[in-house]
């Protein structure tokens, strides 16, 4: 008992503190390893998810579920990784006026389909077999929820930037989280992404706990120039050195997730991030002294000059080198705060 009061106190204490868990995680360098699909169907098949439709097995269902109906009555939401559907079940006192679960085990949607037939008959619920990482759809949603699966589908970037076209102007994504230091790298990183309208951690009786969370993202254009930002911290430092510039207009945390992504490179970068009117800009420099490097830089000082406060973001990577080329190919890439990029 008292290692787990222990535990769950480092895992709140790095809520808002990440390197508090990075220095008590263990295994901090091993990635979290998605499950085979084998694994999800035959355990659909065995019953052992069966305990997820119990009362005490779903208080952060419950607590999410009125987060939404609280900002959105009669919502309309998508589901990745929605196993069975089980989030409806709590979703339905608050009368959604449509649901779409996404997994990509048959078994889970196959059972899904026929606990929630009568709904899925009157055109409210639709569970679909898909994968959460690529899963596409015309249709759009209040809020798109990601419940104990997000760190299983990939960069979160990424993720939030692939669905933003299914969320309405004023749409949200949702997500529970299994309190444990190493999925909350994540969360950390979703925060960055936009403005977080919620958020709440639940403890159970039996020693569970879960964060729960509701943000808006910012529009997939903002988040495409963050993307690009973060790019730079994996191009080669002669591609940085030769645009020893770039200014993007960014949020504060965003300028400042940027630049711990280029230190963590091993480039050497300075940073402003509030324009001359007071708005939020990032401007990257390398020193013009600077020669690239022959070989790739271990860790070096950076010197990073910030003239506004902002909250302590961890370093953020990108693994395609392409993906600067693209963006900047794209016509589409507007200022958050008004006007072209």
């Amino acid at each position: 008992m008292a290692y787990l009061r222990w535990r769950r106190f480092i895992e709140l204490a790095s809520l808002d503190r990440p390197r508090v868990g990075e220095f008590f995680m263990r295994h901090r360098d091993k990635p979290i390893v998605p499950a085979p699909v084998e694994k999800w169907d035959r355990e659909y098949r065995e019953g052992v998810y069966d305990r997820l439709a119990r009362s005490d097995q779903r208080h952060h269902h419950r607590l999410l579920a009125a987060m939404i109906a609280d900002r959105w009555p009669q919502p309309r939401v998508l589901e990745i990784g929605a196993g069975e559907g089980v989030l409806f079940e709590a979703l339905r006192a608050h009368a959604p006026a449509r649901y779409v679960g996404v997994d990509f085990s048959a078994p889970a949607v196959d059972k899904g389909l026929a606990r929630l037939a009568a709904e899925r008959e009157a055109g409210v619920v639709d569970l679909l077999l898909g994968d959460g990482r690529d899963f596409r759809t015309d249709e759009t949603f209040d809020v798109v929820v990601f419940s104990e699966c997000i760190e299983h589908l990939g960069e979160v970037e990424d993720l939030v930037a692939h669905y933003a076209p299914n969320l309405k102007p004023d749409g949200a994504v949702g997500l529970t989280m299994w309190l444990a230091l190493k999925p909350l790298r994540l969360w950390h990183r979703l925060k960055t992404l936009g403005q977080v309208l919620d958020e709440a951690v639940i403890n159970t009786p039996w020693g569970g706990g879960w964060l729960v969370a509701v943000v808006r993202p910012l529009r997939a254009a903002a988040i495409k120039a963050m993307l690009l930002v973060a790019t730079l911290a994996c191009v080669a430092p002669t591609d940085v050195f030769a645009a020893p510039s770039l200014d993007l207009p960014l949020s504060i945390d965003l300028a400042r997730a940027a630049v711990d992504a280029c230190a963590a490179k091993g480039l050497p970068v300075s940073a402003s991030v509030v324009d001359d009117k007071g708005n939020p800009l990032v401007v990257l420099r390398a020193p013009a002294s600077s020669k690239p490097p022959i070989a790739a830089p271990r860790k070096a000082a950076t010197a990073v000059q910030f003239d506004a406060p902002g909250s302590e973001m961890e370093p953020r990577q990108k693994a395609d080198p392409d993906f600067a080329a693209r963006i900047a190919a794209e016509p589409d890439r507007l200022n958050p705060h008004g006007g072209s990029l």
